[in-house]
Order: structure tokens, then sequence, then C-alpha cells
């Protein structure tokens, strides 16, 4: 049985199928820069012991029309529909604490949580939109950064700002990269041979996107990014924790408005 798994990105689609009996990855790539006369799906496929690999120029394609060349590469090479699509989600809001398989519902939650992750939800519900109608008969699952933090306690998740704010508007931290963490820290552990429900560690998502994590006793307890991704850390192109007034001054002083000074500091 083989499992395609997708992290669809705004301009990217990231892609890998594995082989369930022994978790062996038969193919992976990525369909890059989509949407520009630059995009490109870059594959690997392996097969008796060798790699091969493969490039095809996709010149203006979007998302769907991408992820048709992924479906028709994997095709063209042997491979028989996927029993199942996992989805990388980036928000799932306090509404999904575990993975999750995907139906209206669900949709409409990650929908709901755009304003949250406006960057990544978006182009994560395009991806399972686009999977949905390659595979209409097949299992798509979705699989939240957000999930492994919602064992924080509260002191660690709440800001310290009006009760009403959280009641009404779930203004709180929510923490990502918990995939990411949750599988860093379980594989410490086990090449430590400390059984994870007693393992304590501080965990480090060093990439482009970049945070920290609090791991006591196999569950997270505090990290650095916070209601959105932008909290925390310096990264490639988001900003990180600075000065909360620095947003004010720069609105009075400098013409900006607030889309513009959204724009500096994730982008």
């Amino acid at each position: 049985m083989q499992i395609l798994v997708l992290n669809s990105g705004s301009s990217s689609i990231k892609y890998e199928l594995f082989q369930t009996d022994d978790w062996s990855v038969r193919a992976h790539g990525l369909v890059e820069n989509i949407g520009t006369q630059n995009a490109r799906l870059l594959h690997r496929e392996y097969a008796g012991g060798k790699e091969y690999t493969s490039e095809i120029a996709l010149a203006g394609a979007d998302h769907r029309q991408g992820f048709a060349s992924v479906q028709e590469i994997l095709h063209a090479n042997g491979e028989q529909p996927p029993a199942a699509v996992g989805h990388r989600v980036v928000h799932g809001g306090e509404f999904f604490s575990a993975p999750v398989l995907i139906d209206g519902a669900v949709t409409r939650k990650i929908s709901d949580l755009i304003p949250l992750a406006p960057l990544h939800n978006p182009a994560n519900l395009l991806g399972i939109e686009v999977a949905r109608d390659c595979y209409p008969d097949v299992s798509q699952v979705a699989v939240f950064d957000t999930a492994f933090h919602q064992t924080m306690p509260e002191y660690a998740g709440r800001y310290p700002l009006p009760t009403e704010l959280y009641e009404r508007h779930r203004v709180r931290r929510y923490g990502f990269h918990g995939t990411s963490h949750s599988f860093v820290s379980k594989t410490a552990a086990k090449f430590l041979d400390i059984p994870y429900p007693q393992f304590n560690c501080i965990v480090l998502h060093l990439g482009n996107g970049a945070s920290a994590c609090a791991v006591q006793q196999g569950k997270s307890i505090d990290t650095s990014m916070g209601m959105t991704p932008l909290e925390g850390l310096v990264m490639g192109t988001r900003c990180g924790d600075i000065d909360p007034a620095i947003i004010f001054y720069l609105q009075r002083n400098t013409g900006m408005d607030l889309e513009q000074i959204v724009a500096v500091l994730n982008r």
C-alpha cells in the first residue's frame, strides 16, 4: 500500500510517496514557481536500488496543472493510485488536536482559520481541493502544525490581554511546526533510549521558518511561535518578535497602511 503526502504552499507543491510496509520512499519531488513562466516539476523516483531524476517545464502552470503533472509522472512510472493522501495544514486552531479525515466540515474549519494563517491555509486548502478532484475515491487526511501544541498549559497559551479577546476572538498562542517538533523529540528520545513519556528536551526547527519548543514528558508545554507563524525567532522573511508599538509607529510616520505593514513583517 502507498500513501502520498502533500505540502501545498502558495507557489509550490512538495510531495512524497511512501510504501507503507517498510515506509520506504518510492518517489518525491517539488513543483516550484507556480503561476510563473519559470514553473517546473523536479521529480525523483527510486527503483531497483537506483535513483531516477526528471525535470519538466510547466510554464504558467497553476496548482491544478502542477498536481496533474505529478499524477501523470507517477502513473507513467508505474505507480498505482495511493491508498490515502496526507496533507500538511498549518493552522488548526483549537479545533484539531490530532490528524483527521477530511470532509466538508473540516475544510470549512480550515477556511475559517485563514485570518490566522493567511499565507498558508489558503494554499493548504487548494492542495486538498486538487487532490480530492484527482483522487475522488481516496481518503484524504489533514495533519496540523498546531496540533502538537494543544497540550500547552493555559499560562503558556494565553496572552496578557483582556479575557474577552480570547473568549470572543480566540486570541491566544497556538504554536506551529508541531509535526517537526513531535518527530524530532520522539527521534531524540529513541536515540538516547529514554521512554518518550519521561523525555524532556528543547527542540529547534530551523529553516526559512524557525521556532523553538519545550517538551516535558513527551508533551509540548511552550513554544516560540504564537497566534500566527510570525511570532518568535527571526526567520527567512518573517521578523519574529519585535516591539508591538513599531506597527503603530510605522502606520503614523511612514504612510504605510496595515496591509503594507503586514507584508513588511511577513515578507
